[in-house]
């Protein structure tokens, strides 16, 4: 069984690499497996990544590579038990320390487990020429990556392609570097898939981190069931863009250059309208998939940002959700997280949908 450690800060792609990921794999007959981590409690790329009868897991509420080892031990050992997948890909946090989780899965006693090298995707778009401007979680990451993917070249013009090359070089010397766009696919992309089929050749053992207190990113999510029956999907997509518009902007007050994900799903009536900002200067980013067997309307937002108090977040985040579903007079529940994952509800004083 190999594994592939497929790392990257918020907002870098990595669930978008992951799900063409899975095609290429399948395509070659390979049973697939995925455990996807947010450092939130409620988990929204497992959503997205869960199609085509690839068994995927969530693990929540923390990184891996630190204060969830625990969890992630369990979670390998029952899916090599019953699923028995060629591949494990795992999509930790964007904070997290891959080598540390490498070195962690490789004390587990697992027998026959080899490694695809420690790949760590970057948002050209966002980076900068300037080490200093770099947090060290973030330095950390890309040190740690024996292949470094370059994503979002499109967005980009060379001269910039150029600018994070030489940066990314200075950080890490001895990486292999591709640039692509995971959006758009393409040759270099294939190159990035056929890279991560190699073997890892990492051998040090990290100095344990805790990329939490590290990171200084404040993290908060919430779920929220509609109970309105009628809801255009034009009206779950507008709904779902100014949310996250709403957050972002009061995200901006708090902190004028916070980075990090805000991220949201919006599941009804067979589609899965998925959205995110990564930036305080980044508009939102909005695609409609199809999802079968979802007979409840459903938002989940999880935000992890930079420099913002956790408490403004929560209430940033309560705000912008709860003002759009009673402004298009849609009437909601709140799901409010207990003890051993269950929940309460929060009733919203509509009782009808009014569109």
């Amino acid at each position: 069984m190999k594994c592939m450690i497929i790392g990257g800060f918020l907002g870098s792609g990595k669930t978008t690499t992951i799900r063409k990921l899975i095609e290429y794999l399948g395509a070659q007959g390979q049973r697939t497996a995925i455990i996807v981590n947010e450092i939130g409690e409620i988990g929204i790329d497992g959503d997205t990544i869960s199609e085509g009868g690839v068994e995927t897991r969530e693990i929540t509420s923390g990184c891996v590579c630190c204060t969830l080892r625990i969890s992630m031990e369990h979670t390998i050992k029952s899916l090599r038990n019953s699923y028995r997948p060629d591949t494990i890909i795992i999509e930790p946090t964007g904070i997290a320390f891959p080598r540390q989780l490498k070195s962690n899965i490789e004390s587990m006693d697992l027998p026959g487990i080899t490694f695809a090298p420690i790949a760590n995707l970057v948002d050209a778009s966002r980076l900068g020429s300037d080490p200093e401007d770099i947090p060290n979680f973030m330095k950390n990451q890309i040190e740690d990556a024996e292949i470094l993917g370059i994503n979002k070249v499109d967005l980009i013009g060379p001269e910039k392609l150029l600018e994070v090359c030489r940066l990314l070089r200075k950080l890490n010397p001895k990486s292999r570097m591709v640039h692509f766009s995971a959006r758009q696919g393409g040759e270099n992309f294939d190159k990035m898939l056929e890279l991560l089929g190699g073997d890892s050749q990492e051998k040090t053992v990290p100095e344990a981190k805790n990329s939490i207190e590290m990171s200084g990113v404040s993290a908060y999510s919430s779920e929220f069931e509609i109970t309105s029956q009628e809801i255009p999907l034009e009206t779950a997509v507008s709904v779902s863009e100014q949310i996250l518009e709403n957050i972002r902007n009061r995200a901006k007050e708090l902190n004028p250059e916070f980075v990090g994900h805000i991220k949201l799903s919006f599941t009804h009536n067979g589609n899965f309208v998925k959205g995110s900002v990564t930036s305080a200067h980044e508009n939102p980013a909005i695609e409609v998939l199809k999802k079968e067997g979802n007979p409840r309307s459903r938002i989940k937002v999880l935000s992890a940002i930079t420099s913002v108090p956790r408490e403004e977040l929560v209430k940033a985040v309560d705000v912008a959700v709860t003002g759009q579903l009673e402004n298009r007079q849609l009437s909601y529940v709140k799901m409010e997280k207990r003890d051993h994952g269950h929940h309460q509800a929060t009733i919203s004083p509509f009782k009808q949908s009014n569109l």
